[in-house]
């Protein structure tokens, strides 16, 4: 009976990538939800759907949360181009049999910008600012030693301006040991939710560009959430390859396969090193834009049997990378502790 559960959520999970084909990029509501903003996942090539079992699992995977005794907090600090950053605070809360309540706050903001227009293109003097911001609540249980499965809900909302989104979407995933030897499959669902528009409406000059023609006033069109589905197996490079690597060495691979709704399908691969404290991580992000390749390092300590993490990442923005400083870069940071 268990085992039949499990298939019947991997088949429900899968269901959704039948008509993911189609590239539709830049369509889509609130693109701030596709940053992949999990350090040590980032590290890895993005691939840890199936790998995620801290605080971190609810970007990555919500079932990942079913594996954890302890509570713990993540924060993390996410640089991108533009001047642009992202800030992602996570709470893993167990409560013993009943399964594991996560909570999540994320804000991707930036400095001001000053208002141009036709008439003043060097600027009016006033400012104007860009926000997203999130805020998630996360339930996931282990049904069986083997199977955990979890969901999240998020309330977004978007300001540009003095325009305003709010809307909310719905991840859903699970991770399953299979039983041969230490291979993990994970799979999730990403923003599943209703279409988002703007409030209000706004002033369109298309129309009127290059003629003699009046700008005209319109509502804001809805744009569809950027729904995923993510499927990935990791495993445990001793076990897998029946060799032993030393006491305190360890190692884990990982692959993963992606299924945007507004672009093609993407793939993921990733690789753990562990050294006791110290851990190596790279990986590379095939059919992307930017993002292909990716590396990383973590250390881990423990204090009275609690568990303290840094961990940093970098990934390639190729001609997006802003060279004029090195802390203008595509840096990653991640501080967790258990308690």
């Amino acid at each position: 009976m268990k085992r039949a559960v499990a298939i019947l959520a991997l088949v429900v999970l899968l269901l959704p990538a039948t008509g993911f084909a189609v590239e539709r990029v830049g369509t889509t509501a609130y693109q701030f939800l596709k940053l992949n903003v999990g350090v040590r996942g980032v590290g890895m090539g993005n691939a840890l759907v199936a790998g995620v079992n801290d605080a971190t699992a609810v970007y990555w995977n919500p079932g990942g949360l079913g594996w954890m005794e302890n509570r713990e907090v993540a924060l993390t600090h996410v640089n991108l181009p533009a001047d642009i950053s992202y800030e992602l605070a996570a709470l893993a809360w167990p409560l013993g049999e009943t399964g594991v309540l996560g909570l999540q706050a994320g804000v991707l903001h930036m400095d001001d910008m000053e208002v141009r227009t036709a008439e003043r293109p060097e600027g009016t003097g006033e400012y104007f600012t860009a926000s997203d911001i999130q805020f998630g609540l996360t339930f996931a249980k282990m049904v069986t030693d083997r199977f955990v499965f979890g969901i999240t809900g998020k309330y977004l909302r978007e300001e540009l301006a003095e325009y305003v989104s709010s809307n909310f979407t719905v991840d859903v995933g699970l991770q399953y040991q299979t039983g041969f030897r230490s291979l993990r499959l994970g799979m999730v669902m990403q923003s599943y939710g209703p279409d988002a528009t703007f409030d209000g409406s706004f002033i369109d000059y298309r129309e009127s560009a290059g003629t003699t023609g009046e700008p005209v006033e319109r509502d804001f069109q809805p744009a569809t959430q950027p729904l995923s589905f993510k499927a990935g197996v990791l495993a445990d490079l001793e076990t897998m390859a029946g060799f032993d690597m030393g006491g305190n060495m360890g190692g884990l691979v990982a692959l993963q396969f992606e299924h945007p709704s507004d672009n093609q399908e993407r793939v993921n691969t990733g690789l753990e090193m562990t050294y006791g404290p110290l851990a190596l991580r790279a990986g590379y992000n095939f059919n992307y834009d930017t993002d292909g390749f990716t590396f990383g390092f973590g250390v881990t300590q423990n204090f009275s049997g609690k568990a303290v993490r840094i961990d940093y990442a970098y990934a390639d923005m190729g001609d997006m990378t802003d060279t004029s400083s090195f802390m203008n870069q595509p840096h990653r940071f991640a501080f967790a502790f258990e308690f």
